[in-house]
């Protein structure tokens, strides 16, 4: 029986310290793109474990690179 290998961007939602790996940014990034409204809940991000709203971020990876692609294309100047 064969059993797929599962790897970070296998997995749909990730924690903070996951995503900062796999994604290649920093902590506070995430932050400032959540607080900035560009990642939004829901789609790239959630709480996890907490009804209060104060549990630990999960990430969508696919959701997240996909919105940083674009919004970075349109935003940034090289």
């Amino acid at each position: 029986m064969d059993t797929p290998t599962t790897t970070s961007r296998q997995r749909a939602w990730v924690s903070t310290a996951t995503a900062c790996e796999v994604l290649g940014m920093s902590r506070e990034t995430l932050r400032q793109l959540r607080l900035r409204g560009v990642l939004t809940p829901g789609k790239h991000y959630r709480r996890w474990g907490c009804t209060q709203g104060r549990g630990p971020l999960q990430w969508h990876l696919e959701n997240v690179e996909a919105t940083i692609t674009g919004w970075s294309r349109r935003h940034l100047r090289l």
